[in-house]
């Protein structure tokens, strides 16, 4: 029965002869290794094609929603990060194996005539495997794939003359996004692959017609055939290369990802792919206006050559243009190696790129523990904000960013310290400690505007016993969510019979005001209801020179305002959260060395 079927099958199809042409092709001299990395390249290419159309049913192509899909693939989905491993090694391997297909494609002639046109076309499928990569690691939209990309782009914008057009039509406008990602997605997943098969397929087709080129030693050796010996050595060195992905793959988990791409990080350390450093380094020996040759003229120069290698037996005796092509690759080859190497080694020397490089793997770990986290996640809105409304990244970096210029965070500053120490602000440690000494450096020992309560030290009666419930009393007041009133937060459990609102009405009453405690209109000092939550602290921040602010201070001497252009809404939610330590994973709240002296002496 089988075989009936397949004796049917072949009067239809004539798959016999097929096979037999393709099984018996001759191999003068015998199957040889040498042969093998044609076709370990095309197994590499199947490879990539099928791992990438699994890919593609989980990845979503926008600029909201790449990072996220991505992130699902490599962590939450089954198999996930090894389908993506296998593709992303599968790419670099393509370019190795590229590499000595060449080399062995030089090595026995194979590019003379009648074969010039099979050169050309493994020329092109060389820089399609090229676009393969550049094009496919800015689909993750993270931090290494967006900011290589604007370098490789930017590039591009160099081209004399064309150079902004191109690099505008590329991108998909002026600034990259949407349409950048979904017009490289375009490339990598339809055109790239496409234009591939096709040159792939002439490629094969004109390597059938002319043969496999004899050997220049053959000697005596008879006459070999495909099958078995060269397929046993096809196979054998395809399977090698998959068990080097598999290593590679098991032994990294899969791809890394870099944290989601953040277009106002500037100082992000941008690197390529490692088979693209040699370009980059190259353009360190062209600086400024002779950038051009080190990006245009020199790499256009090797295309050139490349695409010429066939013609020199027209103008040259045959073994000296042999020579000439060899070493010229030979000598191409060992320039990107070294290159490669001083790159790295320039990289591994340099400490700003060190420090960045950590900084960047800070922010990815924090990035991805966020984002597989219930609590918090990637936002509806994209995973740009998985870092933005992150206290710990976010707020810490608002902090630096517009307080440390007065302020302190721990007794340290970007300048001389004006103002109090923020660490642990609004907690009972810092309160108890302000009781205890207000003129410590962590509180108002460098704000000499600010000697009241200097002076309500000297007179104050309070004990010990009682300074402590006030500090506690005060503290609380960072509990009040912003839709509570006075009325409704004095009647509050645990507000009314707190042991702390009888000395503080009676102490801190003469100066500062509390609705519904104290009486009296704006005193010499900031009105405390709700004060260190967010709403008061958001007004202390747009507006703290309101009369119930620090309003009676001179102008000069009052805190700078920040508009909303300056500290957006969440500028100032992350930053308030990183100084309540209410973010993911934060430590206890540490003490500065005055406030813990004092809860030492006090007792907690």
């Amino acid at each position: 029965m089988l075989n009936r079927l397949a004796d049917w099958l072949d009067i239809r199809t004539g798959y016999r002869a097929l096979l037999r042409e393709a099984l018996d092709e001759p191999i003068p001299g015998g199957a040889r290794w040498r042969y093998v990395f044609g076709s370990a390249l095309s197994t590499t290419f199947l490879i990539q094609l099928v791992t990438g159309l699994l890919l593609m049913f989980s990845y979503a192509p926008s600029a909201s929603t790449a990072w996220g899909s991505v992130y699902y693939i490599s962590d939450q989905m089954t198999l996930g990060w090894f389908i993506r491993g296998i593709h992303h090694y599968g790419s670099q391997a393509m370019v190795v194996l590229l590499v000595l297909h060449l080399i062995q494609v030089l090595w026995a002639g194979a590019y003379r005539r009648p074969r010039e046109v099979n050169w050309w076309f493994g020329m092109a499928l060389m820089f399609l495997t090229l676009g393969f990569s550049l094009t496919g690691y800015l689909l993750p939209w993270d931090q290494k794939g967006y900011w290589a990309t604007k370098v490789a782009t930017n590039i591009v914008g160099g081209t004399p003359v064309l150079g902004p057009s191109l690099q505008k039509v590329i991108v998909g406008g002026p600034d990259y996004g949407n349409q950048t990602l979904t017009r490289f997605y375009g490339l990598h997943v339809g055109v790239l692959p496409t234009l591939f098969v096709l040159s792939l397929a002439a490629h094969v087709a004109l390597f059938r017609r002319h043969g496999l080129t004899p050997p220049r030693r053959a000697g005596n050796r008879a006459t070999g055939h495909f099958w078995p010996e060269q397929l046993f050595m096809d196979t054998v060195a395809s399977l090698a290369v998959l068990g080097v992905l598999l290593f590679l793959v098991l032994s990294e988990h899969g791809a890394n990802l870099d944290a989601p791409a953040d277009p106002s990080s500037s100082d992000y350390p941008a690197r390529p792919e490692w088979y693209f450093l040699s370009l980059f380094q190259l353009l360190k020996a062209f600086p400024g206006k002779n950038e051009v040759v080190g990006t245009i003229l020199i790499p256009t120069a090797i295309t050139v050559v490349l695409l010429l290698i066939p013609l020199f037996d027209r103008f040259l005796p045959d073994t000296l243009a042999h020579l000439l092509a060899l070493g010229f690759v030979v000598a191409l080859v060992g320039g990107v190696g070294y290159l490669t190497y001083e790159a790295w080694r320039s990289d591994a020397h340099d400490k700003f790129f060190q420090a960045g490089r950590a900084k960047a793997d800070e922010a990815r770990r924090r990035a991805l523990r966020l984002a597989g986290d219930p609590a918090v996640g990637i936002p509806p809105d994209g995973a740009a904000y998985v870092l933005l409304r992150d206290p710990l990244t976010h707020g810490r970096g608002v902090l630096n960013a517009k307080c440390l210029g007065c302020h302190y965070f721990d007794g340290k500053g970007r300048g001389r310290q004006v103002a109090s120490d923020l660490k642990g602000h609004g907690s009972y440690a810092w309160v108890r400690g302000l009781l205890e000494d207000p003129k410590a450096p962590s509180y108002f020992g460098k704000v000499p505007q600010c000697d009241g309560m200097a002076e309500w030290k000297k007179n104050s009666k309070l004990s010990k016993k009682q300074l402590d419930d006030v500090a506690r009393f005060v503290a609380s007041f960072a509990a009040v969510p912003p839709e509570m009133t006075p009325e409704e937060w004095l009647n509050s459990p645990g507000v009314a019979d707190h042991p702390g609102q009888e000395p503080f009405v009676k102490d801190c009453g003469r100066c500062h005001v509390v609705d519904g405690l104290t009486e009296g209109g704006y005193r010499d000092a900031p009105k405390l209801f709700a004060w260190g939550s967010k709403q008061w602290t958001s007004r202390m921040i747009h507006k703290p020179g309101s009369p119930d602010l620090y309003g009676y201070l001179e102008k000069k001497d009052q805190m700078p305002a920040f508009t909303s252009d300056q500290l957006t809404e969440n500028d100032v939610t992350t930053l308030i959260r990183f100084l309540k330590n209410d973010y993911l994973d934060a430590p206890k709240p540490q003490e500065s060395r005055v406030q813990a002296q004092v809860v030492r002496a006090t007792g907690p």
